[in-house]
């Protein structure tokens, strides 16, 4: 205990260190990062972030410097020794990355993990260098199975089936010590004026390619639109500045601040479907009953001195609502959440409404794994686990057996991930099915039925399917092959099976400080389908 404290301490103190530099990240990556960062537990093994690496290397920077040494070591001659050219290519990739983490088309063997550190060791003390580098790959199906390879686009890495050796090891290190070095180094140049910003570069290449792929791939013809095999990229001609995107029975809700739009499947527009609130309001999550009514989870704004209680959300003072429309857009239920403020927290991040009509919602932060509420608005039951917790944007959903499934991970040290059924009665879990990612998945937010599996599941590794009974999910699409950048889309699963992307590539930005609120450029974005078949 004492030497995780101790480590705590020191991470705080190196972040406090951190912050004081003058760190360059492009908005939309620093936006994400924060919320990412909140998000994941320190206690699971996952791959660092881009923020949190380049804030941590700030941090030791700043403490090394306190050591001068006469010396120039080895190591920091084979830095120095690369060309502006080589740090501009890589500050360029951490640029294009909008995943935002470092991604494997497998993972680490144990005698890979070992021989890693030992080589990482010999290194940076000894010197010890790569004879070679790894391969740069333009396009994922580039990598032909040999060597180590890196896709910059996603920050992945490829590496042959069999084990590596010691020198594909090696190129590895190599790189990660390079693109650190050259992140610092870029930075820096960048603080004092001697170089652009390649933000708009980056931004301008990711709307030439999208236009690229929805010329060439777009495919409108309603049969195709209606088809579960057919993949789709339509760029959106619509007006809504979109915040969340929802699957309906038959179409896709978009919600934004003070509106929600309905798109129909396929559809390159979208029409406004209700915007009649009572004050300024944020739709944080939408769902469509199998009964057609529209559930919709709103944060209305709540003037400064209003004398009420209120959640405090990214430094604007709100009240929870829950709203039910019918399937023409009329309001038919206004259940108010507010008596139930302080047991469920802050904003509601997911919601399903199950045949008898109990409203599941999950919130974030909370202690308890889901609140479930009757079809009027009753408080019912919290779902709760002494084994078990959520991860904050964990996923919820019904499986195809009609049952409420929710994501689930061990608590404290316990590394166990899986989803587990709920009984509202009782207030417990029922069905648990734990540890059926593959090892170093992060999370598990959208929990749907595939279009031929139990389930289809969303993961910052990529979309996942599973059934019942086998023994762990396969990756039908991992997020190096995604047909958008993964951090930063929005995304639903269709009843079809087909999993629908919505990504922007430009942001409008309003506000300063913690109440600054984003905006997806309309004309900027772009909606893909894609199947959720297995291959």
């Amino acid at each position: 205990m004492k030497d995780r404290a101790e480590q705590k301490s020191l991470e705080q103190k190196l972040f406090e260190m951190a912050e004081r530099e003058e760190m360059i990240l492009p908005d939309t990556l620093q936006d994400r990062m924060d919320d990412i960062l909140v998000r994941l537990t320190k206690r699971r093994k996952y791959r660092m972030t881009w923020r949190k690496s380049v804030v941590l290397a700030a941090a030791l920077t700043a403490m090394l410097s306190i050591t001068v040494t006469a010396a120039v070591s080895v190591l920091q001659q084979r830095m120095e020794a690369m060309n502006e050219k080589e740090m501009e290519e890589y500050f360029v990739q951490i640029y294009r990355n909008a995943i935002g983490v470092d991604n494997y088309n497998r993972p680490y063997t144990e005698s890979e993990k070992e021989r890693m550190e030992q080589l990482r060791k010999s290194y940076e003390e000894t010197g010890l260098f790569p004879k070679g580098a790894l391969t740069m790959i333009s396009e994922p199906e580039a990598y032909r199975g040999k060597g180590v390879a890196f896709y910059g686009d996603t920050a992945t890495f490829f590496f042959p089936e069999k084990e590596m050796s010691d020198e594909e090891l090696l190129q590895i290190i190599d790189f990660m010590q390079k693109r650190d070095y050259s992140l610092q180094a870029m930075n820096e140049k960048l603080a004092a004026g001697e170089i652009e910003s390649p933000t708009e570069t980056v931004k301008k290449e990711l709307e030439e390619e999208m236009e690229k792929a929805a010329t060439e791939e777009a495919v409108l013809q309603s049969e195709a639109i209606w088809d579960p095999a057919q993949e789709l990229t339509i760029p959106y001609k619509g007006t809504l500045e979109a915040r969340y995107m929802a699957a309906g029975q038959n179409c896709i809700f978009l919600t934004g601040w003070n509106a929600v739009h309905k798109m129909e499947i396929g559809s390159d527009n979208s029409e406004l479907f209700f915007d009649d609130f009572d004050a300024e309001t944020d739709v944080s999550v939408l769902y469509q009953a199998k009964n057609g009514d529209i559930y919709m989870a709103l944060l209305e704004r709540v003037p400064d001195d209003a004398d009420m209680a209120v959640a405090t959300i990214a430094g604007e003072r709100y009240q929870i609502r829950l709203w039910v429309l019918s399937e023409e857009g009329t309001v038919k239920k206004k259940i108010d959440l507010s008596p139930y403020q302080e047991k469920i927290g802050g904003r509601i991040s997911r919601m399903v409404v199950d045949d008898r009509g109990y409203i599941y919602i999950r919130t974030l932060f909370s202690n308890c794994l889901l609140f479930v509420f009757d079809e009027d608005g009753n408080y019912v039951k919290a779902i709760t686990s002494d084994t078990w917790q959520s991860h904050p944007a964990g996923g919820l959903g019904i499986g195809k057996d009609g049952k409420v499934y929710t994501q689930i991970e061990g608590r404290g040290t316990d590394s166990r991930m899986g989803i587990a059924s709920v009984n509202p009665e009782s207030g417990c879990l029922e069905d648990v099915y734990e540890n059926i990612m593959p090892e170093g998945t992060i999370m598990i937010d959208i929990i749907a039925p595939g279009s031929d599996t139990d389930f289809v599941f969303w993961g910052y590794d990529g979309i996942f399917t599973w059934n019942l009974g086998e023994e762990s999910a396969v990756n039908v699409l991992p997020a190096y092959e995604a047909p958008c950048p993964w951090e930063g889309c929005m995304y639903c699963a269709l009843p079809d099976g087909r999993i629908v992307f919505g990504y922007s590539t430009d942001y409008r930005m309003e506000g300063e400080g913690d109440n600054r609120r984003t905006y997806r450029v309309p004309e900027k974005t772009c909606f893909y389908y894609k199947a959720g078949l297995r291959r």
